[in-house]
């Protein structure tokens, strides 16, 4: 009988001791918990984020671009808009989403380029000032493809003296991507330095929500809500450290094709695209 209520006891305590180690393991797992694009994707626009309330939206529902929200962005010299073209088929909107796309010249269409690209941007027609913005996109894959969702500053100043948001940028076949931030003491080398960029790893292949929160005295960058990295205002302030407290800031959303930071475009593994669900843009309350 003591033999048998010694077993006893010793598995009881045993039993114990385990409930105790799972619940840590719970714990810790809830602890590095760290929520995924589904999460993401199913929290409502307006009920997204605490503490935020929506102030725009494109959920990209209807068959065709929202003109009073968007316009083509147009060609000129720089190496992300040196292919822009406003053919039809390069900007569409299907399924719920908007495709933007980097293509070989159709043999039938007129122009000198080989290759063509298309990109949206919202200048003039929707913008923010210290708030947060969230994009759902998903992205393929290619040599020399380029996509980016980034903002510039309602402004004239000379670039980059008002600054300039990447919220998201990938490269090639890379298995991560970039976020940035530039303003004229960070692109003229100014002291003091602090760290302006980061890579995280993702798989773009996938749907992912790419965010960031401008503030005054910070911006502030996430990947399906999850922080990866923060840009401070430093104190005092070098001249030009921090502009983006001074400027409404609208959306670019532009699939782009070589320069020298990508490199050589293959002509075999186009037409590539990127995809985006949706953009929102939030006030604080």
């Amino acid at each position: 009988m003591k033999k048998l209520f010694t077993r006893f006891a010793i598995s009881a305590i045993l039993l114990i001791f385990s409930g105790i180690t799972i619940s840590s393991a719970q714990q810790a797992t809830s602890r590095e918990y760290l929520p995924t694009e589904k999460h993401v994707r199913k929290a409502s626009a307006k009920r997204a984020h605490k503490g935020w309330r929506l102030a725009w939206a494109d959920e990209f529902s209807g068959e065709e671009i929202d003109r009073s929200s968007w316009q083509r962005c147009l060609r000129y010299g720089s190496p992300w808009n040196r292919h822009m073209s406003l053919l039809d088929s390069l900007v569409r909107v299907r399924d719920g989403v908007v495709e933007l796309w980097g293509i070989n010249t159709p043999e039938e269409y007129q122009d000198s380029l080989k290759f063509l690209t298309g990109g949206l941007d919202s200048r003039g027609r929707r913008a923010i000032k210290n708030g947060r913005i969230d994009v759902r996109a998903r992205l393929e894959r290619a040599q020399g493809f380029w996509p980016a969702i980034w903002m510039m500053p309602e402004s004239n100043l000379p670039w980059p003296e008002a600054g300039e948001i990447d919220i998201m940028e990938h490269l090639n076949f890379d298995e991560y991507i970039y976020q940035t931030v530039h303003s004229g003491h960070i692109e003229g080398l100014r002291k003091p330095k602090t760290q302006h960029d980061h890579k995280e790893v993702v798989d773009v292949m996938q749907f992912n929500v790419y965010s960031v929160e401008i503030t005054n005295s910070e911006i502030i960058y996430y990947i399906n809500n999850h922080k990866t990295f923060t840009y401070p205002r430093l104190e005092p302030e070098p001249e030009g450290q921090y502009p983006f407290d001074d400027y409404e800031y609208y959306m670019i959303l532009s699939a782009q094709l070589g320069g020298h930071w990508i490199g050589p475009i293959e002509a075999e593994q186009l037409p590539v695209k990127m995809e985006v669900d949706y953009v929102r843009f939030y006030e604080k309350k």
